[in-house]
Parts: C-alpha cells; structure tokens; sequence
C-alpha cells in the first residue's frame, strides 16, 4: 500500500521519510506529520505516484546477456560499419599478433580491450575501422613445445622436419582457437572470421617477397661472426629475443698472458725504479668473466689513451695492467709493488704475447681499443673475436677471423687447438670451464678466481637459461645502412607516452646488424641454395623470385623435404652442368616474421593510404616491443620503401600487469590470473576473494587503470570497478524507470531548450562540459580520464540533480511540462551515456539502449545499438556561460541552506527538508537580490523545501517558528537564510506542504490526480 510504502525509509523527494520527526519542542509539526501518515493517507493514491519501473536489473545477468547481446555489439556492428561508413576515413589500427603458444592472461585482456575501445571510439565518430586479428604461429617456443609433449623420446630424434611442422602447425591451430574464444568473450569486435596467421600461405608468401626486396637492397647478407646463441634451443638469437638478468653469477677470473719480448718494460723498471727483472717473466693481466672463451683468445686490447704500469706481485710474478685499476686488483690479488708507470696504452701496442694454453703459442697482438674502460677489470681486455661482438669487430679491423670451437649444444668441438683435445664434448659453461681454470692453474696462468661475481647477463627470454656468443655463419640484415633513415622516419610519428619515442630511437641507434637466421624447422625459410662443393651462398633476386613461385605452387612444406634432385628449386639460369645445390635449413626470426605483417594492410588498403600520413593510423602493443614488433616493422618498411614514411602515425604503449605487492604477473611466481576467472567466478586476489565482475567490469578496470604505466591487479582496483559499475548500472535503470513509470503518457518528444527550467538547462550544461572533456580524454587515447570524468559527472547526477527532480517526476502532471522536462533532460542524458560508455562498456550500453523506447534512444528500433546512433554531441546552446556564474552563486547559498536545515533537523524541527520553507534575505537592488528574483520560482525545487520566498528585510519573515539561520556574501552582497515553518499543510499525495486544509491533497495534487481519473477512464 502507498501509506505505508511512504512511513518506509523510502523518499519521494530524495529526503528521508517521516519517521523520526517527534521532539519534545515540536509534537505539533510531528503530530501533524503522524496524523497524515496514519490517516489521511489511507486514501489509494499509489496508481496516481509515477515511481520509475523498468525491466532493466539493478544487476546484470552476466552470461544471459552476453548470450543475448555480445554478437550484437561485436560482429553486427562490425559489419554494420564496414557496409555503412564511408571508406575514405577509414581508421586502421593494425594489431601487433600475440604468440599462438598458450593460453591467455591478464595481460592479453589489457592489450585487446584497449584496441577494442580505441577503434569502438572511432565508430562512434562516424569512421570505419579496420581491425585485422592477427597470430605469430612460427618459432622456437612452439616447436619446443610440441617435441616435449611426445611422450617416446626417442620417436623425437626420428621426426622429420615436415612432420615437426605438421605437429607445430596443429598446436599453432588450436592455441589460436582457444585464445580467439576468449577474445570474443570480452567483447571486442574485429575481423574474426578472416584474421591474419604468419603461417597463412599468402602470409609466407609476402614476407618471402619482403626478404627478397631486402636482398636487392643489398640489406641482406650472410657472415661467419658472433652471435647470441641459445644452447637449449641450439639456435641464433637475436637481441630482442634476450632478457638480462640482473642477480647472475659468473666465475670472473684474472689470467696471465706472457710478453713475448717484454725488454722494453724491463729497461723502463730499471729506469724507474731500480730493480732488476732481466729473465722473469712479463704478463699482461686480464680478467674476465668467460674464461671458459680463454682457449679462442686472439689479441688483448688496450685503451690508447689510458696509463699503464708494471707492478710486482709476491703471488703473481711481475704484470702488467693500468693504473687507475691497480688499487681494486691489490684488494683482489693481494699487495702490489709499483715498479713503472706511466705507461701509454698505445705504447703496449708495440708488444706482442704468447698464448698459455696454446702447445705452439706463436705470438699474438695487442691492439688499441676505445671500449677499455677503468670501470671494471684491468684495463686489459682479452678478445676472443668468436665470443664477443666488440672483440669481433675490433678483429676485423685488423685482419684477425673469428673461430669458435663451441657446437650448436654449447660444448668443445673437434677443433680445439692442438694440446686442448680435453676439453671435447664439454660444456663451456660447466665443466668445460673448470677445465679450462685447471689447465691454466697448471701453466701458472691463473692469477685469480671469483666464482661468485654477479653482474648483468643475457638470458634467452624462452628457455629463460643463460646465453652464450657463439661465432656461426648466419644472415644479418644491415642495420647500419638504414637505420638513419628509420630514426628519421620517427619525427612524424606520435608517442604514448612521449618515453616511447626515445626509447625506439635509442633501441635502432644502437644496432648495426640483425641476426635473422635461426635453426629451427618451424618457421619460414631463408630460399638460398648453397653449392654442394664450395658452400657459397646462391641468393639472387632471379634464384628468389622463382623459388617463391615453386612454393606458391607446391607449398612451402615442400622446402624442407628431404630430396635428392633439387633442380626443380634451382632457377634454369644456373642449372649448370655438374654443379648441385643442397638447400638451406635455416628459418627466419619470428621478429622478421611479424614485423612484416604490414604486407596485410599494404595488400588490403595500400592505394587508399598513399595520401595519408602513414600506412597504419595506430600501432599499440607493450613496452618490451620497442625492441621487438615496432622495431622490426619499421625496419622492414624502412628498407622497402623510399618514401621516408614510418608504418604508422602513432605508437602507443602500455605496461605489464602485476600484482598486489608490485610485482610482474608471471607463471613462475603462481600470481597469474586468468580473465577468465575475474569475469565469471570468484577468485582470490591478496588471500581475498572477490565477487565476479563480469565482460562489462574486466572491461572498466583495464579502462580505470593510466595503461602507460604498469597496471596494478589489486582488491583496490577491483572494488573501485565494482562501485564503478553500480552506480553506472544504477543511474541507466534511474532513467529508464521514469520512461515507464505511467500507464497514462507515452514520452514522444524532446521539450525544446527554451523551454526548460534552469535546473535542467544547467544539468545539460553539466553534459556539455563532460562531452567535450570526454571527446578530448578519447582523442589522446586517456581512457582512465574518461572514466573518471564519467564517475564524477554520476556523482553529481545522483547527489543533486536526480534528487531535485524526483518530485516533478513522481507527482506532476504526466504530461505536463515540468515533467515533460525533466524527461527531456534524463533522455539527453542516457543518450550521452549511451554515447560515451559504449567504446568502454559496449554489453552495458547495449542491455541499456535495448530496454529504452524510442523517446529515451531519440531514435527508431532500426539503430539496433549506440554504435550506430553514433556519438552524441552536446548542442552549443547547452554551452550556457551565464548560468554556469549563475549556479556557481547558488550552489553556495544551497549550502548554506542546508546547514540550516541540519540544524533544525537536529533540533527536531523537522524531519525532511520538505517539512520546511526557506527566506532568503537579500539588499534590494543588489546583484545578489537579482540574483534571487530571477531564480525565485525554482528556489524551493532546488533546495528541495516546501516553500522558498525572497525578501528585503528579515523584519518581514512571519513570526511562525524559524531556526538555522545562515549568513553569507555572495556578489559583494550580504544574503541570510532562513529556515521556517510551511504555511499550509502537507499534502499526502506529494509531500509538499503547500495543502489548503490538513484534510486534502494540494491543489496541483487534485488536477493530476483528476487528470489521470480521465485518462484512466479513456
């Protein structure tokens, strides 16, 4: 029944109701209040109160409105834009395609909402969008994976490499299935029935026709030097592949190396200092944290530069080494007599020493190098130019080639020098190397061991296992020739964050070369023959171009079968008589794979892109792809294309996920969780459980988070989205109640901007402020501020203007104009809602639009979505600059109202604010009594009182009871306050207190309820 839904806790007009008004000061306000609950309204007059009614829940349904709505919002609109926007502002965000190895992670879900809402916001402003998703499906990780998962190990060793790639290809297939489900279930939209695969055929087939473009370049080129090598994996790495291990230990050890002819420094001792070391052995002294590398030595490099000095060792005999080094290596080795110094770095380039471990040492070179630094060791450094980059290019500057006795698994080969043979078939990070350390105790060449030093080491970022640098013969793209031009490509281009630019630039500045050969069946091949007799190379743009044709017509399985008459793979113009190829084993880098994948778009969009400031508008993957994706896509494009463009206009990059305690989410800790389990179960973060939150929720925390920086997995986070979404849920099923709230009027159309109250009109005003505010946070890619601005604009809805309207709403006249109204402004407002929630909220916007009449969408059944309305732009007209000033005043005498109204509350006066009027006292003629004059017939709506009069004088006021009396200055003018008693009586229809007689409904009451009577009968 009304009468006691009314004596509930519920309120009509957003105040509490009237239990708890009895005071001892005021049993007559009280009584009177009592008397109408218990009695008068015992009248029937809940058909004629018009409280909001709507289908729509206060909370989702998660899976029965993902069933009922996720197609909707994701293939129907994609399609709908595809067939419907026009094409010459098509939008293409080109996805950076995630590893088909595994299942997916909090991680993905990031990456893929954000793409969904980027390009979802770009629908909403009348663009079409490509979106293509995409997979790198080749690879060591995935080979591995497959070979490990064979239960016979023997049966592995028997595999060929096609059926290597049969087995890779079907576990490429199924991850890929599995991640796909689960991309589609967060709600993004996209290409999905055509996605891109680096293992398509016409995937394969392009990235063939890029490496053979480069080889014309002359980019591409192939050399025996050293490389990353992992010895898990048994393959070339290349830098991007790595990560570094800050806490790894090395066995760091100081060696002696013997002057050959050392009578130069014996003569400047003698000179120096006096002492006699005519026959005693000279050594340079180098240290090193490989000494496994010790038996490859070729040269030692010095700094040109840098002083050196011989010192004598009780231990270690007489040495050589620099001085600004001498004081660490005293505490390392022991004390350490100054014989001479003095000695320029370039001045030990004249001398030459023997090998120790070598049975016929020969003499070797010392060579000036600007990499010796006096950071670390002896300012000595020994180069083994088969182990180490600078070591190799110093080398070669001299005439001194590179060799490695270390086989693919990281073990002494055959071809040790001579006296070495011990070390065959050892690792060269176990017990290779302690045999190494023994031989050179055993020739009085070890100074000293540290098998605990930590430093910084590579690591191979799939096996996660130390890597080694290992000399082989691989193909390198030359970075160094066009890295300038890519560097210089990257002016026009935007970053997200700004860091990302520098970091790009810096990560391109730095290489000279790429490795991109790896030794792997499962991937796609590098199409060189080599001759059977001499090894060399045949890699032409003639042997590629037909090669390429013989794997579109056969397939490209069919390069790596075992075959023994391979003239159908060699071009006729060399198919010389007695001479025979053997086919090349080696795969390209899944770097060069997937930075390729710009071939699509080229493909797809290529001629409408030729006047557009790049290939591609976006490019958004994470931090670590400055040295992987971006960088490979730029420097494939940069090296076919002469236009100087970049693949893309902007960059954008966001962080890893982690945990409550700030660490990076990873398998190894056990801190991963799926998304899965925050959508649709309970799971547990920080010893926690927490409620699912569903697409909608996993879609507003990655939203609420400023992606730019990592992204913190936390019960903060996710009761913040679990508020978030409430009042979201909350504020749509408000409005959407007061569409259907009476069976008497149908809302038909929008009340036209003159014509509404000063309290909407500055309710739009508020909308227009959020719109433009909105549309700036989309612009630059800020969605965390988009949804903060959104959270604060329904914070003020609720606390102010959703409660000032309530009475209008429940009461008025249905169709009559204050009602009217406020209906006009709740419909401006969910469709702005509609608007600007859908690239973040597409399955809550769509549940919403789908429970709206037409009145509240503005728009017929056939815009199915707020996809297709479009966005919603807030007229200029609701730009109202005076009434923004105008409100900014008010506001502060409403607080100052309602500090009256606590007071009387308190005092027991009343018990809701309707239970009182209000006086305001103003100087006549001030701006502040304008002020108050032309916002009389709202006043008592906006302070939510019965009654609200303006005077001039306080001597006017009624001497009936007044209490809260309030004092203020607005406009330079004094203004007072006060609280009062209501002049008539409560209506208990309304509750308002504006009733002739104690005994009936107010006047307003009468004609509506009369109204409604009529319409009733109709």
């Amino acid at each position: 029944m009304l009468a006691s839904w009314l004596c509930s806790s519920v309120s009509v007009a957003g105040a509490p109701a009237v239990k708890g008004l009895v005071s001892s000061g005021h049993r007559a306000i009280a009584a009177r209040s009592t008397a109408i609950c218990t009695k008068r309204w015992s009248h029937d007059y809940s058909d004629t109160v018009m409280l909001p009614s709507t289908e729509f829940p206060d909370r989702t349904a998660a899976k029965k409105v993902q069933e009922q709505f996720l197609d909707v919002i994701s293939d129907q609109v994609y399609k709908w834009q595809k067939d419907n926007l026009p094409e010459d502002g098509l939008f293409i965000l080109h996805d950076g395609p995630p590893y088909a190895n595994a299942d997916v992670h909090v991680g993905h879900a990031v990456n893929r909402i954000i793409k969904d809402m980027i390009i979802r916001y770009q629908v909403m402003q009348g663009r079409r969008v490509s979106y293509i998703p995409g997979w790198d499906c080749h690879g060591l990780p995935i080979e591995l994976k497959v070979l490990e998962s064979l239960e016979d190990s023997t049966k592995v060793q028997q595999l060929t490499a096609i059926e290597i790639r049969k087995l890779a290809r079907q576990h490429a297939e199924n991850t890929i299935s599995k991640q796909m489900r689960s991309f589609k279930e967060w709600g993004t939209m996209g290409e999905w029935e055509s996605p891109y695969k680096t293992m398509n055929p016409d995937y394969e087939i392009r990235q063939l026709e890029v490496f053979r473009s480069m080889v014309n370049a002359g980019v591409i080129y192939r050399r025996f030097r050293p490389v990353y090598w992992s010895c898990q994996s048994h393959t070339a790495l290349a830098e991007a592949e790595l990560e570094y291990a800050p806490e790894h230990r090395s066995t760091a050890t100081y060696v002696k190396f013997a002057f050959h002819t050392p009578d130069e420094l014996v003569s400047l001792v003698q000179e120096q200092s006096g002492v006699d070391i005519v026959g005693k052995p000279v050594h340079a002294l180098i240290w090193t944290t490989t000494p496994w590398t010790i038996p490859a030595n070729k040269a030692i490099a010095v700094n040109p530069e840098m002083m050196y000095q011989v010192v004598s060792s009780d231990l270690h005999g007489v040495l050589v080494l620099a001085e600004p080094r001498a004081e660490y290596v005293a505490d390392e080795l022991g004390p350490l007599r100054v014989l001479a110094k003095g000695i320029p770095g370039l001045a030990l380039t004249r001398f030459c020493y023997s090998h120790p471990l070598h049975s016929n040492p020969g003499t070797l070179p010392i060579l000036a190098a600007d990499f010796v630094t006096s950071d670390a060791g002896t300012g000595l450094v020994h180069c083994a130019p088969g182990h180490g980059m600078e070591d190799y290019l110093l080398c070669q500057k001299h005439g001194i080639q590179p060799s490695s006795s270390v086989n693919e698994y990281g073990e002494y080969d055959a071809t040790v020098s001579a006296g070495l043979e011990v070390l065959i078939g050892k690792s060269v990070l176990k017990d290779g190397q302690s045999t190494v350390l023994r031989l050179l105790s055993e020739a009085d060449a070890l100074a000293g061991v540290n098998s605990g030093y930590k430093h910084k080491y590579p690591y191979d970022w799939r096996s996660k296992k130390p890597v080694i640098i290992r000399a082989t013969a691989q193909w390198f793209a030359d970075v160094g020739s066009i890295k300038d031009k890519a560097v210089s490509s990257l002016d026009s281009v935007h970053f997200l964050p700004e860091a990302g630019r520098h970091r790009l630039t810096s990560f391109t500045r730095e290489r000279t070369e790429w490795c991109i050969s790896r030794q792997r069946a499962w991937g796609v091949p590098i199409p060189a023959l080599y001759d059977s007799k001499t090894g060399d190379a045949l890699l032409t743009d003639t042997s590629i171009t037909y090669i390429i044709n013989q794997i579109n017509k056969v397939g490209i399985d069919a390069w790596f079968a075992e075959e023994e008459d391979l003239t159908h793979w060699v071009a006729p113009e060399y198919r010389e008589e007695g001479k025979t190829y053997i086919k090349g084993k080696d795969t390209m880098d899944v770097w060069f794979d997937s930075g390729t994948s710009w071939t699509l778009i080229q493909e797809k969009y290529g001629s409408l892109r030729e006047t557009q400031k790049s290939l591609v508008d976006v490019y958004i993957e994470g931090s670590d792809q400055h040295r992987g994706w971006f960088q490979s896509s730029l420097l494939t494009y940069t090296a076919t294309h002469r236009n100087g463009k970049a693949p893309f206009s902007t960059v954008l990059t966001h962080g890893f996920t982690l945990d409550g305690k700030g660490r990076k989410m990873s398998k190894s800790l056990g801190n991963v969780i799926a998304p899965g389990a925050i959508t649709w179960q309970k799971f547990k973060i920080d010893k926690l459980m927490m409620q699912p939150i569903g697409v909608s929720g996993l879609r507003l925390w990655v939203a609420q988070n400023d992606y730019t920086t990592d992204i913190s997995v936390s019960v903060e986070s996710f009761k913040r989205v679990q508020d978030s979404l409430s009042k979201l849920r909350r504020t749509f099923k408000y409005i959407l109640g007061n569409f259907k709230s009476t069976p008497y009027f149908t809302y038909e159309s929008d009340v036209e901007y003159e014509e509404l109250g000063p309290i909407d009109r500055y309710a739009l005003y508020g909308l227009y402020e959020l719109e433009k505010s909105v549309k700036a946070h989309y612009g630059r890619f800020a969605f965390n501020r988009v949804v903060q601005a959104v959270n604060k604009n329904v914070a003020e809805l609720s606390s102010s203007y959703f409660q000032l309207i309530k009475s209008r709403l429940y009461t008025d006249h249905p169709s009559g104009l204050s009602r009217r109204a406020a209906l006009t402004a709740l419909a401006h407002i969910f469709r702005m809602y509609a608007s600007i929630l859908s690239p973040i909220v597409p399955l809550l916007t769509q549940e919403a639009w789908h429970h709206a009449p037409c009145s509240v969408t503005g728009h017929s059944k056939d815009v199915f979505s707020p996809f297709v309305a479009g966005w919603y732009k807030a007229p200029e007209e609701w730009n109202n600059e005076k009434l923004r000033a105008d409100f900014s005043q008010l506001s502060q005498i409403r607080d100052a109202v309602n500090d009256g109204l606590e007071i009387a509350r308190k005092s027991g006066s009343i018990g809701t604010s309707l239970d009182a009027g209000v006086v305001l006292v103003a100087e006549p003629g001030s701006d502040a009594f304008e002020l108050l004059e032309n916002y009389k017939a709202h006043l008592a709506e906006y302070f939510v009182t019965s009654e609200a009069s303006v005077l001039s004088s306080t001597d006017s006021i009624a001497p009936t009871w007044h209490c809260g009396r309030q004092e203020l200055t607005i406009l330079g003018s004094k203004i007072h306050t006060v609280i009062v008693s209501p002049s008539r009586h409560k209506c208990p229809r309304c509750w308002h207190w504006s009733a002739q007689t104690e005994s009936e409904i107010c006047r307003d009451c009468e004609e509506t309820v009369k109204a409604m009577g009529e319409l009733n009968a109709i």
